[in-house]
């Protein structure tokens, strides 16, 4: 295996627009925020349990969910769509059946961007290690199971896309587009999409360059799903990094979910 499929690092960007809390305005004649997504994420991981700066001294955690690599955020106040949070971590190899924790860290980040201020989520980006994910078994039935309980006029219409260095993912579309359907239970409809479809709930350039590099996009999808947020997104997410190593992807691709 090349050093691209022991990659074990999960990265992810939330974009939308973010309207800072007036009473966490930075300093007056100064342009830089007084707090920051790493710190905030870091103190939020810490009071979940899923990770840990605290080393040493007997104080790190058994099980930790990942180790904390990086984190950024682009909070300009100017109402468009920007890449308001990100963070990289390093996932390990050695947890008994855990899964990734896209939805651990989506909450991690949403929590710290909702801290700071109202937000409004149009998209998020994903670049998942699928090598390390194992068989979700009933997980995925659970998290289907919680969006019966939505809103039925709350139905939204998103676009899926998958970025990958495998020259085979594009001739397994349908493959992955059935094993999405499987993954979903009735809960999410998927349908192909044409591969340069505009991703509007997207800022660009995507964090995440050195872990893309080599990555085209082979795949694109319209999935109805029952409602809009950041959890939706990262259930949606999950459903693709599980249709995409069943059907045989061995190495870390990027997925994007934009509204």
């Amino acid at each position: 295996m090349g050093d691209a499929v022991r990659d074990s690092t999960l990265l992810m960007g939330v974009h939308g627009v973010l309207t800072r809390h007036p009473w966490l305005a930075p300093p007056e004649g100064t342009s830089e925020p007084d707090v920051d997504v790493f710190g905030l994420a870091v103190n939020r991981a810490e009071v979940y349990g899923w990770s840990s700066t605290l080393l040493g001294a007997g104080m790190e955690l058994g099980g930790s969910r990942w180790g904390h690599n990086d984190a950024g955020e682009d909070w300009t106040q100017d109402g468009r769509v920007r890449e308001i949070g990100w963070l990289q971590v390093d996932v390990p190899a050695h947890l008994n059946r855990q899964r990734l924790p896209v939805l651990p860290v989506a909450t991690v980040l949403g929590d710290t961007l909702r801290q700071v201020g109202d937000i409004r989520v149009t998209g998020v980006h994903t670049v998942a290690p699928v090598h390390l994910a194992p068989d979700p078994a009933a997980a995925l039935l659970y998290a289907a199971g919680w969006y019966e309980l939505a809103d039925p006029g709350a139905v939204r219409q998103i676009t899926v896309t998958v970025s990958g260095r495998e020259a085979e993912l594009a001739g397994r579309a349908g493959r992955i587009r059935e094993e999405a359907l499987a993954c979903t239970y009735g809960c999410m409809t998927v349908e192909p999409e044409t591969t340069d479809v505009d991703l509007p709930g997207l800022a660009l350039p995507l964090t995440g360059e050195v872990q893309t590099e080599g990555m085209h996009r082979a795949l694109a999808f319209r999935c109805r799903v029952p409602v809009w947020s950041l959890d939706a997104a990262a259930w949606t997410t999950e459903v693709f990094v599980e249709a995409l190593r069943v059907t045989g992807t061995a190495e870390p691709v990027m997925i994007t979910v934009s509204d």
